[in-house]
């Protein structure tokens, strides 16, 4: 009885505290895991909710090709022209763009004007008529009208537009509303109310189909907030035909709790070699870590970058713009290509998105090192060049267009198009922040685009006919 006694004494605060390793190894996981795998599932709904209004802003920057247009307030608003609005707004934004659905509201709120693609008119969403998609827009009309006594008069103005994505049955399509303004100002509303364009653009593919596959989501799943699971991830993402919220939910990635199933033999295998054990499960806490920050790089990555060249988009431009001008001059050069429209028309959208892919791949190849490519959407792009003269930029963006209107090679057919570019330099122009910079290099644009295909034009070198007064006042 007294060895035993002593052996106990020896051997039994040993025992004690292996014990206490072993529970703390046991314990205090499980208290963590729940606390890291409920901030990840935050991070990446905040990640979603981003991506989602980067491809809705996307969408609404596009339609301002057609929006923002002297001659469409002239045409609609000034005095209606059925043919030519039929022809330059419906016709044209169906056929270039994944549009459908396109009507215009006048500034009394009366429908003027519907065109909805033969393709699509069988379909749920579409089959209800255009009546009922402009009801379902108004809510879109009421806002644009509230933010339209805000539009400034100088300049080219920014886009107003607001969207929301609509559900009926598996019928998902994105609703937009867009408010027509002068850019050049040779056309002006006639009223303190100017048209608004109603859009509709389908979703391919179910619509948790197309959430789930762009965003890498697991199980993604879209229902009333009520039927989704316990722990599951959730965004509120479209609006059903009662005007219920439908929300976006997936099973998150639960780092914490895969690696204590992982763990659980290793723990076991700890009563009898810890030290080993130990070692074993930092190791695949390491691997782990390793696999969550690749994970959201990756998602940082989506949000930041143009999906189809892999560019940089505009989410980049301001935090891309400080980080370059601090150091010196920097020239910002804002390019369009010409007959790219065409492309589109002859060999359909696969081959236009191949077109931008090859685009992008050249500005990459032909560009300095230390110079940065965006696409802003559509066939626009815009390149920054830090510690270059104005001269120097507009010799290599010389350089630049002779590149990008050499032959293309597109579903073995030869394709050509040309490429335009407007200069803007922010120490000769004084233009000190991004917006003014891109808005210069966007009037240049216009002008080049106004001279011939393939221009190359600076801001600094635009007469009075070429650039709008209230730039020249601001700017002077």
């Amino acid at each position: 009885m007294t060895t035993r006694f002593t052996q106990f004494k020896l051997v039994g605060p040993a025992l004690i505290l292996i014990a206490i390793l072993i529970m703390g190894l046991a314990t205090i996981p499980y208290y963590g895991m729940e606390r890291l795998d409920a901030d990840v599932r935050e991070r990446q709904e905040t990640l979603v909710k981003r991506n989602i209004s980067i491809w809705i802003e996307d969408v609404e920057f596009a339609l301002t090709a057609w929006t923002i247009w002297d001659e469409s307030i002239a045409k609609i608003d000034n005095a209606f022209d059925f043919e030519w609005t039929d022809r330059n707004i419906g016709r044209s934004l169906i056929g270039t763009s994944r549009t459908r659905f396109a009507s215009i509201l006048d500034a009394d709120g009366k429908m003027i004007y519907s065109r909805t693609a033969e393709e699509v008119q069988e379909r749920p969403f579409f089959a209800r008529g255009a009546e009922a998609i402009g009801k379902d827009a108004q809510s879109l009309v009421e806002n644009i009208r509230a933010r339209e006594n805000s539009v400034t008069t100088d300049g080219i103005p920014a886009p107003i537009a607001l969207s929301k994505i609509e559900v009926i049955g598996t019928d998902a399509v994105l609703l937009t509303a867009s408010l027509f303004q002068p850019d050049f100002k040779t056309a002006i509303p006639r009223g303190k109310t100017a048209p608004i364009l109603v859009s509709a653009t389908p979703i391919a593919g179910s619509l948790q189909e197309f959430v789930g596959t762009r965003f890498l989501l697991d199980d993604a799943v879209i229902g009333p907030m009520d039927l989704v699971p316990s722990g599951h991830a959730r965004v509120e993402i479209a609006v059903g035909l009662n005007g219920q919220s439908e929300v976006l939910s997936w099973h998150p990635p639960t780092p914490a709790r895969d690696l204590m199933r992982q763990s659980l033999p290793l723990i076991s295998a700890v009563i009898i070699v810890l030290v080993a054990g130990g070692v074993f499960v930092a190791r695949l806490s390491q691997r782990a870590a390793v696999s969550l920050v690749t994970a959201e790089q990756n998602m940082r990555h989506a949000a930041t970058h143009d999906f189809l060249t892999g560019l940089p988009n505009r989410a980049m431009l301001e935090s891309e713009f400080k980080r370059l001008a601090g150091p010196g001059d920097l020239v910002v050069a804002c390019v369009d290509l010409d007959g790219f429209k065409g492309v589109n028309d002859r060999h359909g959208h696969a081959a236009g998105d191949e077109l931008l892919k090859q685009v992008a791949e050249r500005l990459m190849e032909n560009g300095r090192e230390n110079d940065v490519a965006f696409r802003l959407g559509g066939d626009e792009f815009v390149i920054f060049m830090p510690a270059s003269s104005l001269e120097g930029a507009e010799w290599r963006c010389r350089k630049l267009s002779s590149h990008l209107s050499e032959p293309y090679i597109i579903q073995g057919a030869e394709v050509v198009v040309d490429a335009s570019f407007g200069l803007s330099d922010i120490h000769i122009n004084v233009a000190n922040t991004c917006d003014q910079a891109l808005k210069q290099a966007d009037t240049a644009l216009y002008a080049a685009k106004a001279r011939g295909r393939g221009t190359v034009v600076t801001f600094s070198s635009l007469t009075q006919s070429e650039t709008p007064r209230s730039l020249l006042a601001a700017y002077a």
